[in-house]
């Protein structure tokens, strides 16, 4: 049942919200007397959507052992429900690539986006629980609530951001609660029950701030998948952020722990991601930068780790400095 928090934002505020073709293929998908042809039929009344699905699918994440030309056959092979749910992300990255916060990146939103849903499909391809394409759309629209603050609330959201100085989703989560009295979690889940997403991916977006402390079934489905989207934040976030910082990647190596990666297989995983990531992004029209192997990340990351430790030896002087000023 929907918060009376998110009922009275949806009832006084304008939300993203699918339009289009996207729309009546979420129609469709509701109804249970839908078939494959007749959302096959609106795909491809609208030529974006169907090329946009046909390059997914003959994509390499998509692993088909021949080209697809058909978008009956696209339909068919990836299903009723992540057809929807693509549909449902290109439509909102089409209607919301600018917009009127002005201390909200919009294109950075995109590419964190699109490098979540990379993440979800890789680490639920090895955790093994859910399909993979599920697992690429949920984590698409897993942070959709921050979206929906910066259109609902585009001025008082943009002071919020502005005082708060930190880009950590959890603090900002928690600033988001006392501003909003709702964060980005819980407005991601509401709005993902307006569109039908599956009540174990809506739970675990509610959960994916931190898994471990909701009130979840230990071991259950809904628990492992926040673990996999909260990874995926983690991923997505190392992949966007202009500067890799050691913490950033020992919270890797602990999450991926969490779900039985382990450190030595992490490695190529996370390059699949973010070669995966460009691909995807270069459909979906986003923004993203050359990110370095993990092993080329663990190495700059020492370095910048040790230049640090050494300016805080020196009393922020640097090597040269502090030589200069032991001379006197």
């Amino acid at each position: 049942m929907p918060s009376v928090v998110y009922e009275q934002i949806k009832a006084s505020r304008p939300l993203p919200s699918p339009t289009g073709i996207a729309l009546q293929i979420l129609e469709l998908a509701r109804r249970k007397d839908s078939t494959i042809e007749q959302i096959t039929r609106v795909v491809e009344s609208d030529p974006a959507t169907a090329s946009r699905l046909l390059k997914l699918i003959n994509s390499p994440l998509a692993g088909m052992p021949r080209q697809i030309a058909s978008v009956q056959r696209a339909v068919a092979l990836l299903g009723v429900r992540t057809t929807t749910s693509l549909a449902l992300g290109f439509s909102l990255v089409a209607d919301h690539r600018h917009g009127q916060c002005v201390a909200f990146d919009y294109e950075m939103f995109w590419s964190d986006a699109v490098g979540r849903a990379a993440a979800a499909r890789h680490i639920a391809d090895r955790v093994k629980n859910f399909a993979p394409d599920e697992a690429f759309t949920c984590g698409l629209l897993s942070q959709i609530g921050c979206l929906a603050f910066a259109t609902a609330f585009p001025e008082k959201y943009a002071a919020m951001l502005q005082a708060a100085d930190t880009d950590e989703p959890q603090k900002l989560a928690t600033i988001e609660r006392t501003t909003f009295n709702i964060d980005r979690y819980e407005l991601t889940a509401e709005m993902m029950g307006d569109w039908h997403i599956p009540a174990i991916f809506r739970e675990a977006a509610r959960a994916q701030g931190l898994p471990d402390q909701a009130n979840l079934e230990p071991g259950s489905r809904t628990l492992i998948f926040a673990k996999i989207l909260h990874l995926s934040g983690v991923v997505a976030r190392i992949l966007t952020h202009p500067t890799i910082y050691r913490d950033m990647l020992s919270a890797l190596v602990f999450e991926a722990n969490q779900l039985g990666i382990s450190p030595h297989i992490y490695h190529d995983v996370f390059d699949a991601i973010s070669e995966e990531w460009r691909q995807v992004a270069g459909i979906f029209s986003v923004r993203t930068r050359r990110v370095p192997s993990l092993a080329e990340m663990y190495s700059l990351a020492q370095e910048r780790q040790g230049a640090l430790t050494q300016q805080t030896d020196t009393g922020g002087l640097g090597p040269q400095g502090a030589a200069h000023a032991a001379r006197g």
